[in-house]
């Protein structure tokens, strides 16, 4: 019964949207009436995996009326998802699609999976019929069309979405955010991050920055594409990627909520907008470089890579913190009975050390809480209190490179 309503509600929704398709100040929220400069226009904006579970329908209606692709292109054989009990996959190309052999079984339940490479060879698909479409758009569009008139239901698990900065000089280097992120010169919601260090070859090395826990909500990476792509190649080839290819890329995972909202506003964009500016909305809510550890002034060069930016509207589901985690452990791990018995002592005139029931000024939290805490105060919409935070969180010693 639930589920039925969850899915009613969803369609209703979807009917809405569909009949305000103009008026996308429902979803999301333009800023900025910037010029596109020449620099700008050199970031492009890409759908780099897209993965969605599908109800009732068929698989020749994913192909032939969602993704646009003729069935004499698709080919079928023996295939299992990852915790999924599919026996089949349909494939074109890159492009999956996981269901049952069973007819009925089939046409309940499927996952359409787009890899990164799957994204760009069904963008090449398209384009060759039509060289002004805008791909995923219009098969987001198509998605929720075929909602509205059908039984069709669909949950997006995962989007991806990338910036691809072809500038020949970018608007920074992963160095930079590599620096800004190990100094903690940077806010992003309480994220964790990791950084990766490899080599490209002799003289050079690659860099990679992780913001976020892959598998979460979202997560942010950023890297060097043309090296990425160069390094497995010599010669005059290596040479001719690193100079055509992309010089940075910012990749940002998403899933279940964030993807969806995310895919929901790529279908309703007018037809002034892009995905690129839509990227860049989401990264402004999301994702802050600052000058100094004070995380007072943006920097400069964060600020002028997200404009133009189309801010989008993203609806989540309540998640328990890491926060949370460690006060339901401080209340039935141990200490907050050790307070208590403190408090009981000091009321009973019980001689204690009267600074242990005190707030300590100078007092210092680890990092890792000062983390926690971070992300807890902005769930909350207190950012204000984050400069606090670090101000009482003890200093690692950091060496510059």
């Amino acid at each position: 019964m639930a589920n039925n309503y969850r899915k009613n509600a969803k369609k209703a929704d979807t009917t809405k949207l569909l009949n305000n398709k103009k008026d996308l100040r429902t979803i999301a929220n333009f800023k900025g009436g910037d010029q596109m400069t020449k620099s700008t226009q050199n970031v492009l904006g890409k759908v780099d995996w897209f993965q969605a579970v599908l109800h009732q329908v068929s698989y020749q209606t994913v192909f032939q009326d969602l993704l646009k692709i003729n069935l004499e292109s698709v080919s079928i054989q023996a295939g299992s998802l990852k915790h999924e009990e599919y026996d089949i996959v349909y494939t074109c190309g890159f492009l999956k699609y996981y269901t049952y052999h069973q007819p009925e079984k089939a046409k309940e339940r499927g996952t359409l999976v787009l890899s990164g490479q799957a994204c760009t060879t069904y963008e090449w698909i398209l384009l060759s019929y039509n060289p002004k479409a805008n791909v995923f758009q219009e098969l987001a569009t198509r998605f929720y069309e075929y909602a509205s008139q059908t039984a069709f239901t669909f949950e997006i698990k995962r989007l991806d979405l990338a910036l691809d900065d072809y500038n020949e000089v970018p608007y920074f280097t992963v160095d930079q955010i590599h620096n800004k992120v190990k100094r903690k010169q940077f806010l992003s919601k309480g994220r964790s991050y990791q950084l990766h260090d490899s080599e490209f070859d002799a003289k050079q090395r690659a860099k990679t920055v992780s913001i976020g826990v892959r598998g979460s909500a979202c997560m942010f990476r950023a890297y060097d594409k043309a090296k990425e792509m160069a390094k497995d190649f010599d010669g005059a080839k290596q040479e001719e990627i690193l100079a055509r290819a992309p010089q940075i890329r910012l990749e940002i995972e998403t899933r279940n909520d964030v993807a969806e909202s995310l895919f929901r506003t790529i279908a309703f964009l007018p037809q002034d907008q892009c995905v690129a500016n839509l990227i860049r909305g989401f990264l402004q809510t999301e994702l802050t470089f600052y000058t100094d550890g004070s995380l007072k002034q943006v920097c400069r060069w964060w600020q002028d890579y997200l404009k133009p930016s189309l801010v989008p509207t993203i609806t989540r589901q309540y998640q328990v913190s890491s926060f949370d985690r460690s006060l339901n452990w401080y209340e039935y791990g141990g200490p907050m009975a050790l307070t208590q018995a403190l408090f009981f002592l000091h009321h009973e005139g019980v001689g204690i050390d009267p600074s242990l029931l005190e707030i300590r000024p100078n007092y210092e939290w680890t990092p890792e809480l000062s983390d926690r805490m971070i992300q807890y105060v902005s769930e909350q919409q207190r950012p204000d209190l984050i400069p606090l935070i670090q101000e009482h969180t003890k200093k690692v010693s950091v060496t510059s490179q």
